[in-house]
């Protein structure tokens, strides 16, 4: 499993751009941190291999005349330098930045020029983990006390008003389905046996709602968009247009959403706009 690193949040409430800006100074730093790391990584090795270089100082000053042993006392100072400097080095690894970071990039990226130019981003980015205390949404037993919890994890969510007058709202959820670990009574040798969490499943969900600017567009037949077609990753849930709102929500068991799964989404919904002949 990828080492993620520490936990990304990000609160959106600014111009596309400076948002976008933003966001690529991250992957920028990690990469003169890596450079970085790179060229430190041969010091445990310089200084284990300078450590064999003292002895020789004594055998060349005893060759000399002299009868001192000082710089073989500096090698175990070397080498334990050297082991603290690659523990270190082991500890500090560079963690890798989290996929779904650069999907939501991609799609405000992809977003940018729809926006109105007075207009901001408003929503959040959340990558801090999904199985956290704070996400579970339920929890249920079963007749043996075995409990299942149920993750809600809002990872990233976004509204703005478009260039054209129409509200874009959007909800990217993984809802994950864990049974907790327990306590088992072997009915063989009767020892108390810990059997470990099971993970029973994730579901992508993706809500989408517009609201429609009723001087430029009226919504088209949504019978074009039905409930149960695919439209990239994603499966089409739930649809309605209702008081000149569309409202879609769609799932997707796939463990990696990308951008062009949202975006594809998005176009589908857009589809369902006709725009008013204008006089």
């Amino acid at each position: 499993m990828a080492d993620y690193g520490p936990p990304i949040y990000l609160t959106m409430n600014d111009k596309p751009r400076a948002i976008l800006s933003g966001m690529d100074e991250l992957p920028a730093k990690r990469q003169n941190l890596l450079e970085l790391s790179r060229r430190r990584k041969w010091f445990p090795l310089v200084l284990f291999l300078a450590g064999f270089g003292f002895p020789l100082l004594d055998l060349l000053v005893m060759v000399l005349g002299y009868r001192m042993c000082v710089f073989s006392l500096v090698t175990p100072v070397c080498w334990i330098a050297a082991l603290v400097m690659w523990i270190a080095l082991r500890r500090n690894r560079m963690p890798v930045i989290p996929p779904l970071y650069q999907t939501v990039r991609e799609i405000l990226y992809t977003l940018r020029d729809d926006v109105d130019p007075k207009r901001t981003y408003f929503g959040h980015l959340d990558l801090s983990g999904t199985r956290l205390p704070t996400k579970v949404a339920r929890e249920t037993s079963n007749a043996l006390g075995q409990v299942t919890q149920q993750f809600r994890d809002e990872w990233f969510s976004l509204k703005t008003k478009l260039y054209d007058g129409n509200a874009l709202r959007l909800s990217a959820v993984q809802r994950d389905k864990v049974r907790k670990g327990y306590w088992k009574r072997s009915a063989i040798s009767g020892k108390m046996k810990w059997k470990a969490e099971k993970f029973k499943g994730s579901l992508q969900e993706l809500k989408v709602r517009i609201s429609v600017n009723p001087e430029a567009y009226e919504i088209a037949d949504t019978q074009t968009l039905p409930v149960g077609m695919t439209v990239g990753a994603y499966t089409i849930q739930q649809i309605s247009a209702n008081g000149g709102i569309i409202d879609l929500v769609a799932g997707s068991y796939t463990p990696h959403i990308e951008a062009v799964d949202v975006l594809s989404v998005l176009k589908a919904a857009y589809g369902l706009l006709k725009r008013k002949a204008t006089l």
